[in-house]
């Protein structure tokens, strides 16, 4: 069996969890359904369609089109060979290169739509709450095909686990709800090596987000009463030559000192109009003196603000936590008569 046959030979077994997913559409709304066809069948080998001898067929129509797209840069080659009268040998190394990174390509895109399958099956009352949202409204949102375009482009070249588990969740809210992420934040993925990718997920793990539901309406690591362009955060690993990494990629905004009014995370007669999420979990602001915080009153929390593209890739990044941070904060919010309370019953 050639290279080109032993690799094409695994696009089944790597979109299995995809055709799984099909299987069992039918217990999710309506609009997902519809993005998981157009979106699948658009980017992997696995079909979307039934019985099984289809899916074989079709897989094997995918296949040949694969190949067929390398026999064509090989019969090119041996022409341009000819042409620049040099050694047909060099045409056939580089037609055999161009052939592999045409199969490991679309094995990576495999691969990733592999997870998205896995992330949609994951049991979740957000499914739900889509269904129900989407029912109301008039129009259905499709994911669209320049969204899928850009995200076919981006992914086909990430060949490493952690790029790939990324990608593939980016898929996974996006068919469940189209728009979730921009083109542009789905170029900027895909710009990303493993530095400002790591950096990424330590600003992350230090943010603290003001929001609602899906909605977010601020996401900032506060710079705990100091500025973070003289270095407050050099400590946590964002210093300020690691912050103008991230503002190249598009990550966050330009001013690494700006500000937001936190006052609606202030607990009143037991209550929060909009707690803050930090860690995975949301808090609320108990204040010592609840006289001195009236809803007039501004709770400016200054630092490195996310950008739009930043805040879209928040709700992907797998959150670490961060000791040293967590105790500053709290004696941070200490510092201006508040206690850092968990909320329990947040109605997102």
């Amino acid at each position: 069996m050639s290279d080109i046959e032993k690799a094409t030979s695994a696009f089944i077994p790597i979109t299995g969890d995809v055709s799984d997913l099909v299987a069992n559409s039918a217990s999710l709304p309506a609009p997902i359904r519809k993005n998981i066809f157009k979106a699948f069948d658009r980017l992997c080998t696995a079909t979307l369609d039934f019985p099984v001898a289809y899916l074989e067929g079709k897989a094997a129509e995918r296949r040949a089109e694969t190949q067929a797209r390398i026999h064509l840069i090989s019969a090119n080659a041996k022409q341009i060979a000819r042409q620049m009268n040099v050694d047909p040998e060099y045409g056939r190394i580089a037609s055999d290169k161009y052939g592999k990174r045409i199969l490991q390509e679309q094995i990576n895109i495999d691969t990733v739509c592999n997870i998205a399958a896995q992330e949609i099956a994951q049991p979740r009352e957000d499914l739900n709450d889509i269904g129900s949202s989407d029912q109301s409204d008039q129009t259905e949102v499709l994911i669209s095909d320049d969204w899928l375009d850009s995200f076919q482009k981006e992914a086909c070249g990430k060949s490493s686990e952690e790029m790939q588990i990324l990608f593939g969740r980016i898929l996974a809210e996006e068919i469940k709800k189209p728009n979730s992420f921009a083109i542009r934040t789905v170029k900027i993925m895909g710009q990303l090596d493993s530095k400002p990718a790591r950096l990424f997920r330590q600003l992350c793990s230090l943010s603290v987000t003001l929001g609602h539901g899906q909605l977010i309406i601020d996401a900032r690591v506060p710079s705990l009463g100091k500025n973070a362009a003289t270095n407050s955060l050099q400590e946590y690993g964002l210093g300020f030559s690691n912050l103008n990494i991230l503002e190249e990629y598009g990550l966050i905004i330009s001013d690494y000192n700006s500000y937001m009014n936190y006052i609606a995370t202030v607990a009143r007669n037991n209550l929060v109009s909009l707690p803050l999420r930090f860690n995975n979990v949301y808090w609320g602001l108990v204040p010592n003196n609840p006289d001195d915080w009236p809803p007039t009153r501004e709770i400016r929390i200054q630092g490195v603000t996310l950008s739009n593209s930043g805040k879209e890739l928040l709700k992907i990044v797998e959150i670490e936590s961060n000791k040293g941070y967590t105790e500053a904060l709290i004696n941070y919010f200490k510092g201006l008569g508040m206690e850092l309370i968990r909320v329990n019953n947040v109605y997102t």
